[in-house]
């Protein structure tokens, strides 16, 4: 599998991207939370030198915004339709411990820090459509950090969520 763009500073510059994230004063200046250990992916720096991706992790969209405008009007950008969780308390329905923040994004796929989930087409699984994909890299299995701060693995079933399914 290949990476959007191999050069791209957000690939491998912590000053630049993860730092200056609002999340980076809660993260006790450890930037390894950003990457599961088992993505070996690699991108190319300033100095032309092939070092290791910085972030395999992805915050899902529905969680501190922007919504996903083709899932239709989102919450608070419009009186109605989905949700988008500003606030940890918003967090009610389906609750916190069954919310998820962060996902293992697959190398392929992650191109910035936005984990789309399309909501187009819920609740018919023959027409939803995958933007962004969970990685695999724990045998066909990814890692889901919860609102309620416990996190999981997961291990794809439906093959559309398959690394063999899609063509980098």
């Amino acid at each position: 599998m290949t990476l959007n763009n191999l050069k791209d500073a957000n690939n491998w510059n912590h000053e630049l991207y993860t730092k200056k994230s609002p999340l980076w004063p809660y993260c006790g200046n450890a930037a390894g939370i950003w990457k599961c250990p088992a993505d070996h992916t690699t991108a190319i720096n300033n100095l032309g030198q092939r070092v290791p991706r910085i972030r395999s992790m992805s915050m899902e969209n529905w969680m501190g915004g922007p919504g996903w405008g083709n899932s239709g009007p989102w919450v608070p950008n419009a009186n109605s339709g989905w949700v988008v969780f500003m606030k940890q308390s918003a967090i009610l329905n389906p609750g916190p411990s069954q919310s998820f923040v962060f996902v293992d994004e697959r190398e392929d796929s992650i191109n910035d820090g936005y984990f789309v989930t399309e909501m187009d087409g819920y609740p018919n699984p023959a027409t939803t459509k995958i933007v962004d994909y969970p990685a695999s890299y724990h045998c066909g299995a990814c890692g889901f950090a919860f609102a309620d701060g416990h996190s999981e693995i997961h291990k794809w079933r439906d093959p559309r969520s398959s690394a063999r399914s899609r063509s980098p």
